[in-house]
């Protein structure tokens, strides 16, 4: 499979996990932090924020699983997103403060998805780095 089938495939799925888990958030912060076995937050409008960043950076996902090549440069946010959200949510869990549920959570769609991530944006910089100069940008489009 080439490396940009792949990419396609990772970016768009993790958009759609995005604005899947994080629609519910903005719509109803409070509800959806008892869903997840915590308490009522006392600052709801924090998670409708951080929910509508998770929802914003669907929006780059798929941006960038629409052509990998060309939005190369925005590849590596996608793993950088998901550690910083899962670093602060596991964080948050070892010192009590987030439930098993959310943390469960974490692990399906940010733990797990790192390494492959993480995989994918060195193996694409790779690919442009050997791909040899033939007046085209690499794409088989012209530059002049």
């Amino acid at each position: 499979m080439r490396i940009e089938k792949i990419g396609m495939w990772m970016f768009g799925v993790n958009a759609v996990i995005n604005w899947t888990l994080s629609l519910r958030g903005i719509i109803d912060p409070v509800g959806y932090a008892v869903a997840f076995g915590g308490p009522e937050p006392n600052y709801p409008f924090v998670l409708r924020l951080w929910m509508g960043l998770v929802f914003m950076f669907g929006i780059m996902f798929w941006e960038t699983s629409r052509d990998v090549r060309r939005k190369a440069a925005l590849v590596k946010y996608n793993w950088i997103e998901k550690t910083i959200t899962a670093g602060a949510v596991t964080l948050g869990f070892f010192a009590g403060e987030v439930p098993e549920r959310l943390m469960l959570l974490i692990v399906f769609t940010n733990w797990l998805w790192i390494p492959p991530l993480v995989w994918f944006d060195r193996t694409l910089r790779r690919s442009q780095q050997s791909a040899p100069f033939r007046g085209e940008d690499g794409m088989g489009v012209s530059w002049g």
